[in-house]
């Protein structure tokens, strides 16, 4: 998946998870060590540069989840609740999706891999 990714996209955008804190909440401890999340953020990294791809990584305080993509409302979302259904604009979508818009969105407002701010990334992004 990593080499796919990094192969394909000019701009890969992953969140900075904080899996400790995930580990804490035992009824998803298992199921989240078994991931692997650290594996996949270091080939990952190693394999956009290598392929001249930009990897950031947005920030784990980021409210991706929390947010509505359309008009930018933010409200609790408790892990069970799989749909964001906006009350300012009426938007109802599932919610990993909504969050991986407003990922998408974010990447001009965060920090990528490097360090570097990722508007301030010299070169085009490949499609």
């Amino acid at each position: 998946m990593t080499t796919y990714l990094a192969k394909n996209h000019g701009n890969v955008v992953i969140e900075d998870l904080n899996v400790r804190g995930m580990l804490a909440n035992h009824k998803l401890a298992k199921s989240i060590a078994d991931q692997g999340f650290y594996e996949f953020r270091r080939q990952l990294e190693y394999k956009c540069q290598w392929y001249g791809s930009e990897l950031v990584v947005v920030d784990r305080f980021f409210p991706s989840s929390k947010t509505c993509s359309n008009c930018g409302h933010v409200q609790d979302m408790p892990l069970n609740v799989r749909t964001y259904d906006c009350p300012e604009c009426g938007l109802s979508i599932d919610r990993d999706l909504n969050a991986s818009i407003n990922l998408r969105n974010a990447v001009g407002l965060t920090v990528n891999a490097c360090g570097r701010s990722a508007a301030d990334s010299s070169g085009g992004s490949r499609k």
